[in-house]
């Protein structure tokens, strides 16, 4: 959970400073967006026992976090993009090396699952906080929204490619533990890696109906549609860590 936790907040922050560095959103959203992620930091604060270097890591994302929600109440404009930026890097630090922490994964395939699960998380989000901002932003420019809704669909596409890459190793995890409590393995994993798969699947077919309603001005049509996507995404990012986790 700490993991998933972890890839939201950076996600979402990576993907607010790309949408403030346009200049037509006012600094309203990017507050609300601050402490969502600052919310999430917190909230991810398990993965502190990652000792060393990784600790270091995950400390300071939380700082920079902090800090880049400061920086929506400052006059600069250009100050909580710079920050939100280093916090999206210092973010991917911190997956890259919990990364090599995995058991039975290779880094090079691991870190292209956690880092497309963050994008997709982050991009969502971003999607569903800025939709409702058109309500206190009339005249907010459409395509906006389209370009968030542009990354989740990438997102989308990443995430599935990143997941089939693994799929070998996610259908042989052990579903034994605390968490499920599943007894067994084998079949019951690749259950839940196609289970994985159709909510990836969904995320895509809802974001796309997003996109739609973003091209007919239906704005709030398709805040509606991103809850749903925030939803499956959610669900699909934590039930791949698990198997990832149990492989």
């Amino acid at each position: 959970m700490a993991l998933v936790l972890l890839e939201w907040s950076a996600g979402l922050l990576a993907a607010a400073s790309w949408t403030q560095s346009w200049s037509i959103v006012r600094r309203g959203h990017f507050r609300v967006v601050a402490w969502t992620g600052v919310l999430l930091a917190v909230l991810a604060g398990p993965a502190l026992q990652a000792s060393g270097e990784g600790g270091l890591l995950i400390v300071g994302f939380g700082v920079v976090a902090a800090v880049y929600l400061v920086s929506q109440y400052v006059r600069a404009e250009p100050a909580g993009v710079v920050v939100g930026y280093a916090g999206g890097a210092l973010g991917v630090a911190a997956l890259a090396f919990l990364a090599t922490l995995i058991p039975s994964w290779p880094w090079l395939l691991a870190l292209p699952g956690l880092l497309s699960g963050a994008l997709l998380l982050g991009a969502v989000t971003n999607g569903m906080l800025l939709g409702h901002w058109y309500l206190n932003q009339p005249g907010l420019k459409t395509w906006a929204l389209a370009r968030l809704t542009t990354l989740s669909l990438v997102a989308v596409a990443a995430t599935a490619a990143a997941g089939l890459a693994g799929s070998g190793l996610l259908a042989g995890a052990s579903t034994e533990g605390a968490a499920f409590s599943f007894p067994g393995s084998g079949s019951l994993s690749t259950a839940f890696l196609v289970i994985w798969l159709s909510l990836v699947a969904l995320t895509g077919a809802v974001v796309w109906m997003a996109r739609r309603c973003v091209e007919i001005r239906s704005i709030q049509s398709a805040t509606g549609l991103y809850y749903v996507a925030i939803l499956t995404a959610g669900v699909s990012e934590f039930l791949v860590r698990y198997l990832m986790l149990s492989a």
